[in-house]
């Protein structure tokens, strides 16, 4: 028996060697070799290769599993992959969609298919038999560390040399990092459950859209990473919840219920969403006391989306100026040469009306609630924050 884990371990530390050469190519060695070669086909003979050893010389351990309990769970990887799809779409349909930047013409969708699925089927082998080998009793560390260390070819080191600013790595671990590693956690998850083919098909469903579609969202950072923290979090949850009762046979009554998790996870992200934006109506902190006395420095203003046709006198919109936005109320309300409205503002505070006219393509909301003091942590955060540069002059209700 020791002689068996023996050998195990050193086939382990074999293939841990083997990742850190790929993981040394993806981010060195593919970087000297541009173009084809190196972001394509490098990649695709690394995976490839790997898949080959695992499957051949060090012999992939399959999951005890049952047959019938193992196409369960092949299908609650395509289940996973199509809802994380689902939302990501969703959301971007209310953020905006944006023209995909991946090649599909014939020639591209054959390259692309043969990246994808060589790499596809050597991460998910491998991690398959480091997950029912090396972690076979420790099924939470392995799910973890193969989570991370898979991640790690999901994004370039070079581009941890490139940020400048605290905001600029917060974008990278919002949008690149959390997408990434929500993913690899998941499917290091379905690999210990049920072997590699539903943590390709999950992962096939993903890359599927990302690589194939014409269009693809294009949603901000922040909103980027509460979906990839959700998604696969609320996946994690009921695939956990069908391994008890379908595969551990374990009582209803003895057995947590996910409703709970579920809503409170449902409830959290519509929070976060609103906070972002996402939705019509959202908030925003002020900054300054040109407003004063309706609003005052520290104060949350709720915002309503509207349309400048919606806009009247005396509302307090809020407006696009460069890089910030003001609220100030609106006191008079004219027409351009093009028939499009004006609207001329005026802080509550300020002595004079704003110099320069609203236009109708600068209309954010407009305000129709005030929560008193509620916005000073977001100021202090802005203020400690050097990436945030307030270059407009005057008085101004800034967010």
């Amino acid at each position: 028996m020791s002689m068996l884990i023996s050998v195990r371990t050193r086939q382990g530390i074999a293939i841990l060697f083997f990742l850190l050469i790929m993981f040394l190519g993806n981010n060195f060695i593919s970087g000297r070799l541009t173009g084809l070669w190196g972001i394509y086909v490098l990649p695709a003979v690394f995976w490839s290769l790997l898949a080959l050893v695992v499957w051949f010389r060090l012999g992939l351990i399959r999951s005890k599993m049952k047959a019938r309990h193992r196409k369960m769970f092949y299908w609650a990887g395509f289940i996973c992959g199509m809802a994380t799809v689902l939302a990501v779409f969703a959301v971007g349909l209310l953020e905006g969609m944006g023209r995909s930047p991946y090649d599909h013409s014939f020639s591209g969708i054959v390259i692309n298919l043969f990246y994808l699925g060589s790499m596809l089927v050597g991460m998910e082998i491998s991690r398959a038999w480091l997950m029912n080998s090396l972690f076979a009793k420790r099924q939470v560390v392995g799910i973890v560390f193969t989570g991370i260390i898979y991640s790690l070819f999901g994004f370039s080191l070079r581009r941890l040399a490139m940020f400048e600013t605290s905001l600029d790595m917060a974008k990278f671990v919002g949008s690149t990092f959390i997408p990434v590693i929500s993913e690899n956690i998941l499917a290091s998850y379905l690999v210990s459950l049920a072997g590699p083919l539903p943590a390709i098909i999950y992962r096939g469903v993903l890359a599927a859209f990302h690589w194939f579609s014409p269009i693809l969202p294009d949603l901000n950072w922040i909103t980027q990473a509460m979906v990839s923290t959700f998604v696969p979090a609320f996946c994690m949850v009921l695939v956990y919840q069908l391994h008890k009762a379908e595969v551990l046979r374990v009582r209803k009554r003895d057995s947590e219920s996910p409703v709970g998790w579920i809503v409170a996870s449902v409830i959290s992200v519509l929070i976060v969403w609103f906070a972002v934006g996402v939705f019509s109506i959202f908030p925003t902190a002020i900054v300054t006391g040109s407003m004063s006395p309706a609003i005052e420095q520290g104060d949350i203003a709720i915002i309503k989306r509207i349309t400048p046709g919606e806009v009247k006198i005396d509302d307090i919109l809020l407006f696009q100026l460069e890089r910030a936005r003001i609220a100030h109320r609106v006191v008079d309300i004219k027409k351009d040469e093009r028939g499009l409205p004006l609207f001329y503002t005026k802080g509550d505070a300020n002595d004079r009306i704003d110099s320069d006219p609203v236009l109708a393509e600068q209309v954010v909301g407009k305000v129709i609630h005030v929560i008193p003091r509620a916005g000073w942590i977001t100021i202090w955060w802005r203020i400690s924050d050097h990436s945030w540069v307030d270059n407009v002059t005057g008085e101004g209700c800034k967010i």
